[in-house]
C-alpha cells in the first residue's frame, strides 16, 4: 500500500500497488466523522477495474474485520485472524 492521502482525525488513503492482482490500482479509503460524542469510520475500498467474486468476498471481509476492530477497542475482545468470521471455503 501506498499512503495517497493523510489527514490527521479525518482521513487515510492508501493506493494498492502490490499483492492480490484484482487489488492492484485499488483506493482504500478510511474518513472519520465525529458526531454526538462518537466516532465513525466510513470505509470505502474502490476503483476495481471489474466487478469480480473476489470484490465482494473482500467487501464481506473488511466488514468483518473493521466490527473486530470496533469490538477490540470497545471491549478489548477483537476477533483477528485466524478467529476472524469465515465467510469462504477455504477462510
Amino acid at each position: 500500500m501506498k499512503i495517497t492521502a493523510l489527514k490527521p482525525n479525518k482521513l487515510v488513503k492508501w493506493k494498492c500497488i502490490a499483492g492480490p492482482k484484482d487489488w492492484v490500482g485499488t483506493d482504500i479509503i478510511f474518513q472519520l466523522k465525529f458526531k454526538e460524542d462518537q466516532t465513525f469510520v466510513l470505509f470505502t475500498h474502490a476503483n476495481w477495474k471489474e466487478e469480480v467474486e473476489f470484490m465482494h468476498h473482500c467487501s464481506t471481509k473488511w466488514a468483518t474485520f473493521l466490527l473486530s476492530l470496533k469490538s477490540l477497542l470497545e471491549r478489548d475482545e477483537g476477533r483477528p485472524l485466524p478467529y476472524d468470521v469465515k465467510i469462504h471455503i477455504g477462510d
